[in-house]
């Protein structure tokens, strides 16, 4: 577990860093599914990267799609889109989740 520095320091709750290569589906505004990588989550949000651009901008509302196939369940957020970094390489994104939260439980899933 470690506390992300946020370059705002608007980092609410405390950030999980998540193993190399577990990977999410994200539902993009224009309907595409694409699978990213999760680079870290907590309760109420997420930081995702993907090789390449992603088609996404501040205040999109996206899906995140977490499946744990061993238990064929499946978690599905509503997610804003609260920041976008592009290095030339990755697009890193910030995901703030709506109106819901990731279980104590699912997050312990998804970072062991």
């Amino acid at each position: 577990m470690y506390q992300d520095q946020h370059p705002e320091g608007k980092r609410a709750r405390t950030r999980h860093l998540v193993p190399v290569g577990v990977s999410v589906s994200l539902t993009l505004p224009t309907k595409k599914s694409v699978f990213v990588n999760l680079r870290d989550v907590s309760v109420q949000g997420a930081c995702i990267l993907r090789q390449g651009n992603l088609d996404v901008q501040e205040d999109d509302t996206v899906f995140f799609e977490a499946h744990n196939y061993d238990a064929g369940s499946k978690v599905t957020l509503r997610s804003k889109v609260c920041w976008v970094r592009n290095t030339g390489f990755n697009t890193y994104v910030g995901l703030s989740f709506v109106n819901a939260s990731l279980s104590q439980d699912a997050l312990t899933r998804l970072v062991a």
